[in-house]
């Protein structure tokens, strides 16, 4: 975990068990795989083809999907680190999307300013995974959901 949140965890075996005698709950971890493995996918796509704004976006995006706030506690060193890039060009990326006015970037805060900003500036490496998550599952993390192209 990045942020400090709650989490529940199960045993494996525990796990098995109760899926071996829950259809729906299977059905539903089973669509939950096939949405991460999609969403590795396109890691791998934005990580092999985007810029690091785009990587970045992408990946604010994605950490407000989770914490459904505006706001949230990172550094310029973790996002280097996560990114596996120099913090030098982590700063730089924040810098040019706080510049178009998608984020506000403080001493170790960063806030999401215009989120449908931030969408367009993941040029389109954010998105079909929520989109299947949402579609597959039938559970929305509180974002709005984008537009059809």
């Amino acid at each position: 975990m990045q942020s400090a949140r709650s989490a529940l965890r199960i045993s494996a075996s525990l796990l098995r068990e109760i899926m071996a005698s829950s259809q729906s709950l299977t059905s539903t971890l089973l669509n939950y795989v096939h949405t991460f493995m999609l969403q590795s996918s396109q890691a791998a796509l934005a990580n092999g083809r985007g810029r690091l704004d785009e990587r970045l976006a992408r990946w604010l995006l994605m950490w407000h999907d989770r914490i459904e706030s505006n706001e949230f506690a990172t550094t310029h060193e973790l996002l280097a680190l996560l990114r596996g890039v120099r913090r030098a060009g982590v700063t730089v990326a924040l810098h040019e999307l706080e510049g178009r006015g998608l984020i506000r970037s403080l001493r170790g805060r960063i806030s999401i300013v215009d989120r449908l900003g931030l969408e367009l500036a993941a040029s389109g490496f954010y998105g079909i995974p929520e989109c299947e998550y949402e579609r597959s599952i039938g559970f929305a993390s509180g974002r709005r959901p984008l537009p059809s192209p």
